[in-house]
């Protein structure tokens, strides 16, 4: 049964496509209807479901429908699935993965978020030829409750021509697009102003051959759908999630999207990590097209909504084409048209939500290690951070500290264990499983396991219901599918010595496809070095079941846990006890797929659903940490190794079991960006790498020093950093403090390699330590992104939108280059010294904007003047070698700012939340064009600073309390805007030149929140000056008059004035106390 040549299994993308090629679809439109669909379940539907539809259903000559709706004025749905046989069935229910439950409330909900009204047009043309459904915004800047968003995304007169030709059948959409502004206009005679007026454009269309289709015979669910969509031939692709290799900007590929537990990247391919084909832990199938209208604001994004396989041609068969292919449930693809990538960003995270605010010790140095057992051990590593004044906020505790999933192992003593590490600091978190283990009675919990036995006795569990069509249905018949090394694999089930090294005696036969209908499934999962447990998977398709998974919290945190890693998530089974190391691909599975489904006790099989229960496991997890008593106002964070889009509203994302390698650290950066375009707050890698990077066929017993060097320093800005390894039988070490220890206590180290090993702890710590004095800038980064889903480390493309060259000659700079919120550029060293011998690299500077060199520190009495400005365009070749002088640390990795830059820093503190004493802060001014800066100031841990009125908050709490008033409080209801927003704006006269009158106004955006205990009863702005200035000649004036000092804060060690050629001024009152407060600099003449 099943193995290799079942079909309701994976199939890599290429073998899909070529097997599309013999496929037929329609060909002719016969009739186009505007009516709404009727709702599936009459007693639960959309109020608003008539008036913002918004959208038409066609008919199709071979009998098949397909609806095509407009969700915003520039972004529509394309609904095609060749099995339905009504067009109600699309129904007006959305997939777990949009933000509101119906399609017509996330409209409605939108149009007011956004304060804009708009209205939609269907008109039959061209003597029958074609229809055109047309999008235009009527009305903008209206009454909204939310207030913190100061952006403006639409003008009246925005919208879409979508074209429907009716033979042959294929799609055109016309954008209103405007031709990007030249930094240098022609004369007024030769540029009228009708120039900058919007234009006709194709912004996406459709081959004639736009649906292709195939139903299997006997398999029913089994429908494979591709859709053709034409590839511009000046078209350049971004996106694609964690997918791609190094290169940010995408090669003509094939791509598989489909959940799987792929350690070290290489279980379908074997090439490693630089292979894009590969599918990962995560799926994120989305992905923008740029510079498909060169000259003009125009990006076009798609996003597939499927849980489960999606195959991508990406131009690979055919540069003309991109083929878009789904085995399962329908093609739902939501195309997004906006002016520049940030605006796509904003509207995709509109669509699958954004993120609940995280606490502030997130953005922290964090530590792991597969293979820590003991508390000892934990305290013995926070201990050695301490003392070699590395700051550390965050431990890791693997499984080795549990019993079994919710529990830990009682000789850890962990209410103890967790109360001390917290005293140092230290938050911590366990690595949770969705397991449930079968092992009940041991010596050490001689009452058992509460989960299973709960989950057990209360028919909590998945049962083990085979769908067998096609097949003998006899357990001694069934193969289970694999890929391994590259190659494919069975696995018999029955035969134990392909069960995990720990053993399990368990009678495949005896569960499979029990008659009784109450046995559940028996998967295992296997954490290797005869680690792990079988088990049982409880039923997350229920929000009954969703909660008790939730309660199932309670006791850690009672003893002192603050966050939870979500690991296995796929979930991760071993490879005897289900498909691609997943569920059996024909085990039934309850599903909540689509939202307010009539039928709560629909199944499908596990191939239809692969990537739904990561994503109601992170969402069951997120909501029970909300419910668990003491913790009402606490927020929550997760870090979660893989699911499918919009698993972010709930948790974190980091990119599994990579390895030591340069290849890895390579793709990390492209891998953050690439996820950033989702509006994933917090990402990240293995910082060093997890497994063992491998050197004449031996394994390294510890990540090369130079790696982890580049690793910490060129990431040091990244929003997730966190060491984890495997220690076991494979590494000895990775903490930084341990390379001197090693280099001391091992001759075998050669001996000229002192400075590199002294190098790897000061080093770190020098990074590690800017990142902490910069904790207020990747704060704030991630505050905004709750308001408009942007990341916290952003490619150039978001946030350098003018700047055209990177379609073609600096494109290579998008892979390996990022920019830390707006304005802070970060150019690691991305090769060995074997591979670069310089230790030196090209560095590209963003047009239109001139650009200073770092002279950022992480204390106040390292301060540096200003060098030179350089100009936006030029490239740079940068030296950044690694040496054992201080001096020299700074120069490890490039860092650049952007002129005019306002940039907050704080003191640096062991943990980010010390504070015994308030934490000053100050900002850096940088001459140039004129800016602002938002900064956001709350206690860093409740949920009531969030702001309120956020969609992702405000809707699912109203629905909730729309059908369940008593039970809300996990929806973050408590968000209140208890925080204050601070904007500080610098105008210049004459930017960058040596004679600008500059003026600084620090102004109160919104008051709920007093940070005096965080920040102190004052504050101080350090602005700079270029080369040439005389400080000491510049006037300051102030308003209010007595509201500041030229002097540095008191008890401080700034140099001096001349020194950093700097104005130094102190506030003396908290920040954002004063409505206004501004300070005038004027130069002497």
């Amino acid at each position: 049964m099943a193995g290799r040549g079942d079909p309701l299994n994976y199939c890599r993308a290429e073998d899909y496509f070529n097997a599309a090629s013999a496929w037929g679809g329609p060909t002719k439109v016969v009739h186009v209807s505007e009516t709404p669909p009727i709702p599936r379940n009459p007693k639960i539907f959309s109020p608003h479901r008539e008036t913002h539809y918004h959208g038409v259903t066609l008919t199709f000559d071979d009998g098949t429908f397909c609806v095509v709706q407009f969700i915003r004025p520039t972004l529509f749905r394309v609904r095609y699935d060749p099995s339905v046989t009504d067009p109600n069935e699309y129904g007006d229910e959305n997939s777990r993965t949009i933000l509101q439950d119906f399609t017509s409330q996330l409209v409605y909900t939108l149009d007011r978020y956004r304060g804009i009204t708009w209205e939609t047009h269907v008109a039959e043309v061209s003597e029958g030829k074609y229809w055109k459904l047309t999008s235009e915004v009527t009305a903008v800047g209206l009454h909204t409750d939310f207030k913190f968003d100061d952006e403006e995304h639409y003008d009246v007169g925005d919208g879409m021509i979508l074209v429907i030709y009716l033979e042959p059948f294929r799609i055109q959409a016309i954008g209103k697009v405007k031709p990007l502004k030249k930094p240098y206009a022609m004369p007024d005679e030769y540029n009228p102003v009708a120039a900058m007026d919007r234009r006709y454009k194709i912004v996406w269309e459709t081959s004639p051959k736009t649906f292709r289709w195939h139903k299997h015979p006997d398999h029913t669910m089994l429908k494979d759908v591709v859709l053709d969509v034409i590839k511009p031939g000046h078209g350049e692709y971004v996106g694609f999630g964690e997918q791609g290799g190094t290169d940010f900007m995408k090669r003509p590929t094939f791509m598989n999207y489909f959940n799987c537990d792929n350690m070290q990247y290489q279980q379908v391919y074997n090439k490693g990590p630089l292979d894009e084909r590969e599918p990962l832990y995560h799926s994120d199938p989305f992905f923008l097209e740029v510079n498909a209208n060169p000259e003009h604001a125009n990006v076009t994004a798609t996003y597939i909504d499927n849980y489960s396989q999606i195959a991508i041609d990406f131009g690979k068969t055919n540069s003309g084409y991109i083929k878009l292919g789904t085995r399962f449930n329908s093609m739902d693809v939501f195309i997004i048209c906006a002016n520049n990538v940030p605006e796509i960003v904003r509207l995709q995270s509109d669509l699958v939500g954004r993120g609940m605010l995280k606490p502030r010790y997130v953005l922290g140095n964090h530590q792991a290690c597969y293979g820590y057992s003991t508390a000892a051990e934990l305290h013995q590593v926070v201990d050695s951070y301490r003392k070699a004044g590395i700051p550390l906020d965050g431990m890791h505790a693997d499984v080795d500290f549990q019993f079994r999933t919710f529990t830990m192992t009682p000789a850890n003593d962990p209410k103890i264990m967790f109360s001390t590490l917290r005293d140092k600091g230290i938050k911590c978190s366990t690595n949770i499983t969705p397991v449930v283990s079968t092992r009940d009675v041991t010596p050490s919990r001689p009452q058992g396991y509460k989960t299973l036995q709960e989950g057990r006795d209360q028919g909590r569990f998945i049962l083990d219901d085979r769908y067998t069509k096609g097949t003998s249905g006899n357990a001694k018949d069934v193969r289970y599918f694999n890929f391994s090394g590259g190659g494919t694999d069975e696995i018999n089930p029955n035969d134990w010595n392909r069960r995990p090294d720990y053993g399990d005696d368990y009678n495949f036969e005896e569960y499979f496809n029990s008659n009784s209908k109450t046995t559940p499934y028996h998967g295992a999962v296997s954490y290797g070095y005869n680690n792990g447990t079988p088990g049982h998977y409880v039923d997350l398709s229920t929000e009954e079941n969703r909660i008790w998974w939730g309660e199932q919290y309670k006791e850690l945190f009672e003893f002192g846990l603050e966050f939870i890693w979500q690991d296995m998530t796929t979930p991760a089974i071993g490879e005897a006890y289900g498909d691609m190391k997943g569920f059996p691909s024909r085990l039934w599975l309850k599903s909540d797929a689509v939202k307010k489904n009539p039928d709560p006790d629909k199944k499908q099989l596990a191939i239809e659903i692969w990537a739904l229960y990561s994503c109601n496991l992170h969402k069951a997890t997120y909501r029970g940490l909300s419910r668990i008593k003491g913790r009402e106002n606490k927020r929550n964070f997760i870090l979660g190794r893989g699911s499918f889009s919009s698993m972010f509203r709930f948790a974190g994302l980091w990119s599994g079991d990579n390895a030591s390698t340069w290849d890895f650290w390579r793709i990390t950066i492209p891998q953050v960006l690439s996820v950033g375009l989702n509006g994933v707050s917090i990402s990240g890698s293995d910082t060093g790498g997890f497994e063992p990077s491998k050197s004449n066929g031996q394994e390294e017993k510890y990540c090369s020093p130079e790696l982890l060097i580049r690793w910490y320093a060129g990431s040091f800005l990244l929003p997730w950093l966190r060491n984890h390894y495997v220690r076991k039988t494979r590494k000895w070490f990775q903490e930084p403090y341990q390379y001197p220890e090693h280099y001391n206590n091992n001759h075998d180290v050669p001996r000229d390699q002192y400075d590199l090993y002294m190098a790897v702890e000061k080093i770190i710590k020098y990074y590690v330590e800017l990142r902490y004095s910069l904790m207020q800038v990747l704060y704030d980064a991630m505050f905004e992104n709750l308001i408009h889903g942007l990341p916290i480390a952003k490619s150039m493309l978001l946030t350098d939108t003018q700047d055209a060259s990177f379609f073609n000659e600096t494109q290579e700079f998008l892979n390996n280059q990022y920019i830390c919120h707006r304005d802070i550029l970060v150019a690691p060293i991305m090769q060995s010294t074997n591979e670069n011998p310089g230790s030196n690299r090209d560095v590209y500077l963003p047009l239109e904007f001139f650009w200073y060199q770092s002279n950022l520190r992480p204390w106040d009495d390292q301060g540096k003047a200003l060098g030179p400005p350089v100009e936006g365009g030029t490239v740079i070749n940068y030296t950044a070698r690694i040496t054992n002088d201080y001096d020299d640390f700074p120069y490890v990795t490039p860092v650049f700012i952007r002129e005019g830059s306002i940039i907050p820093q704080l003191k640096v503190r062991q943990y980010v939340d010390d504070y015994r004493e308030p934490n000053h802060l100050k900002f850096n001014v940088y001459p140039g064009k004129n800016q602002k800066y938002y900064t956001y100031l709350d206690d860093g841990v409740s949920r009531s600073s969030a702001p309120n009125g956020l969609p992702q908050v405000r809707e699912p709490l109203a629905q909730a309390e729309r059908e369940d008033p008593d039970n809300v409080q996990e929806i973050d209801g408590k968000a209140n805007s208890e925080f204050r927003k601070v904007g500080i704006y610098q105008t210049s006269s004459e930017p960058i030149t040596n004679n600008s009158v500059r003026t600084i106004e620090i102004k109160q955006e919104h008051n709920n929140y007093d940070p005096k205990k965080e920040i102190g009863d004052s504050y101080t702005l350090v602005i700079y000056y270029g080369e040439g200035v005389d400080v000491s000649k510049i006037n300051v004036e102030f308003e209010p008059k007595d509201v500041g000092d030229r002097k540095p804060p008191t008890g401080s060690s700034y140099k001096s004035e001349q020194e950093l050629r700097a104005v130094i001024i102190t506030i003396r009152e908290t920040l954002g106390t004063s409505k206004n407060v501004i300070v005038k600099l004027t130069p002497q003449v």
